[in-house]
């Protein structure tokens, strides 16, 4: 005698419930994409523009370095055309360079306020600490040997201090503190101002005209001669 299936398992039943299957991982993925491929598409092409565009740049700056360079070896030795490659190109490195030797000639023919002016504007465009400090203790001494005494003290005093500055530019730039102190009568800032000198550049050439200078203050300390403080019979 045969049996009926259970009324629950019965594939006609027409209110049976059917399961729902979630949709998996990878339609959701393809309904995202579907509705914002065009937003992402448009997305990477602003990536890839601004990619090339940076290596556009990068390329195009390298260019220029080359060219500004071989421009500056083809007036480097010509003294009238530093001017204009100066101006040409200021703000950059080669310019203050420029700018520095035609300072260092407007020194060496006594013509400090022009000279004083090339050095201010050559330290401008300068990052090397050394010709850094070279422009602005130029611009220092031009200053002084020009007549603007308190300019030229006020120069000092900051290259002294400028962190930026080789070691032995601040140390000169004290070092002319300390002598300019002492031609006013100034001994004991003199001294420390020597004494500083030192402690910024203990081993350099400024250091030992400092302990020079030290030396030949009043009052001190003169060095021992053979036999001094003995007498006979002691």
């Amino acid at each position: 005698m045969s049996q009926l299936p259970p009324a629950h398992q019965s594939p006609q039943d027409p209110n049976a419930a059917i399961p729902v299957s979630e949709p998996g991982f990878e339609v959701h993925v393809q309904d995202y994409w579907a509705k914002n491929s065009g937003l992402i598409l448009g997305g990477l092409a602003l990536v890839v523009v601004a990619i090339i565009g940076w290596q556009g740049w990068q390329y195009f700056q390298a260019s220029r370095e080359q060219d500004i360079r071989a421009e500056y070896a083809k007036v480097g030795d010509q003294t009238a055309k530093l001017a204009s490659f100066a101006s040409e190109h200021s703000g950059h490195t080669l310019a203050g360079v420029a700018r520095l030797r035609l300072a260092d000639e407007r020194y060496a023919a006594a013509d400090y306020k022009q000279a004083a002016t090339l050095y201010t504007q050559a330290a401008e465009s300068l990052d090397n600490d050394v010709l850094l400090g070279r422009a602005k203790l130029g611009a220092a001494i031009s200053q002084i040997n020009g007549g603007d005494q308190a300019a030229g003290e006020a120069s000092l005093k900051a290259a002294s201090t400028d962190s930026k500055l080789a070691p032995g530019a601040r140390a000169e730039a004290t070092y002319h503190l300390a002598t300019i102190a002492l031609d006013a009568g100034k001994t004991d800032e003199a001294k420390k101002l020597a004494d500083e000198v030192s402690k910024i550049e203990a081993t350099g050439p400024w250091a030992q005209r400092a302990t020079m200078l030290i030396a030949s203050l009043p009052g001190a300390a003169k060095p021992a001669t053979a036999g001094a403080g003995f007498k006979l019979g002691n």
